[in-house]
């Protein structure tokens, strides 16, 4: 598989992660297992550099079109803006780079762009920002899939409603026969010509690792789609379930041992939520804040005692997210008390022995504060043990 996209530096505070991959050089080690010999195009500075070793250590081919500019991800946590050195915008475009090949996965670069001509070719522009689309710099593909998420497929086709995006965006002339939209937690839905759109779930895993999860669900979608030749709701549901993997391990390539056992997301997720936490610091605030917002942009309305107003009607039946740093024993104990434990979810990254003894009483304890945004987002009924098992 040819594969053509940006090898980028990436680094994170909490968790910890440093490493160079961006969304070419991560599809590429996503799939060095399932495509030997594929072969990664990318802008690079240099002939050699830690992920472009890492890279060919796991049998990858790299095509590097040569660029001065160096480009770095900096996360506060993995649901964080990113900020990106040196600034979009701020340096010149480079060459396009030239792809053919019978199935070309093609990502979006700041740099540059890539030209592809291609048997089947599948296009993630990663970003909602003017999305350029597939053929206006030339690219050609005698069956095209687009990777997007909902944004990023109603700036493509430039209305808000999904399935008039999706027929808008088939009706384009740049023959596109399948649509695969990333919903979050809701899954992932296949709109195909003159078909009915599919519904994929997304799967839990353990832990919650969001940086670069698209970019694996691309990989492995193009691989199943492009070269395997499976339909195209089956590569979405293997590529959904490979995101899974990634988030639990943050390993790759794609361990495909663990895919059979991936845990469905079903069920009605909560449309709202209580968040409890200490605003004794600057800190802590910043922490009970950036939760707030975080979860809403997962879909889900919510409150918190200590930042807003709460009426009784919104606390009623609604589960709660409790930021453990702050908050004493007792407090803990008390908002515990005023809740069914099964819809209580603790972020207790100190990882204290007082928090530990509540998992006895069916509290779900989370040392990982994306981690535990999704736990209390997730359907609570659906998954058979929540010791054991998260989301994607």
């Amino acid at each position: 598989m040819q594969i053509a996209g940006g090898l980028y530096r990436e680094l994170c505070e909490t968790p910890k992660w440093n490493a160079q991959f961006g969304s070419g050089g991560r599809a590429a080690a996503a799939v060095s297992a399932l495509s030997p010999g594929s072969t990664l195009h990318t802008y690079a500075r240099d002939e050699s550099s830690p992920g472009a070793d890492e890279l060919s250590d796991l049998g990858v081919r790299l095509s590097r079109t040569h660029s001065d500019i160096a480009i770095a991800f900096a996360y506060f946590h993995p649901l964080s803006q990113p900020h990106i050195e040196p600034r979009p915008g701020s340096f010149p475009q480079q060459p396009p780079i030239h792809v053919s090949g019978d199935v070309v996965l093609r990502f979006g670069f700041l740099e540059g762009s890539a030209i592809v001509h291609a048997v089947r070719a599948i296009y993630d522009p990663q970003t909602a920002v003017r999305p350029e689309p597939f053929g206006a710099n030339g690219s050609t593909a005698k069956r095209l899939a687009l990777v997007m998420n909902e944004l990023e497929l109603c700036r493509y086709a430039g209305c808000t409603d999904l399935a008039t995006a999706a027929a808008k965006a088939m009706s384009h002339g740049d023959r596109v026969t399948v649509i695969v939209v990333k919903r979050g937690v809701r899954g992932v839905t296949v709109f195909e010509r003159h078909a009915e759109p599919n519904t994929i779930p997304a799967y839990y895993s353990s832990r919650v690792f969001k940086i670069g999860t698209g970019d694996v669900f691309s990989a492995v979608f193009a691989y199943h789609w492009g070269e395997a030749g499976t339909s195209a709701a089956e590569a979405a549901d293997l590529a959904s379930r490979s995101v899974s993997a990634y988030c639990e391990t943050m390993t790759l390539p794609v361990q495909t041992d663990l895919l059979s056992s991936r845990e469905p997301i079903t069920g009605q997720a909560p449309n709202r939520i209580v968040l409890h936490g200490s605003t004794s610091t600057i800190g802590r605030r910043y922490t009970l804040e950036e939760a707030r917002f975080r979860l809403k942009e997962l879909g889900v309305e919510v409150l918190s005692p200590q930042l807003d107003e709460v009426p009784d009607s919104f606390l009623e039946n609604a589960p709660s997210l409790l930021v453990a740093d702050g908050l004493s024993t007792t407090e803990i104990r008390r908002l515990c008390a005023t809740r069914s434990h099964q819809n209580i979810v603790i972020l207790d990254e100190e990882q204290r022995s007082d928090i530990a003894a509540l998992s006895d009483l069916g509290v779900t304890i989370v040392p990982d504060f994306a981690s535990s945004l999704y736990r209390a987002a997730w359907p609570r009924a659906s998954c058979r043990s929540l010791d054991s098992c998260g989301d994607a």
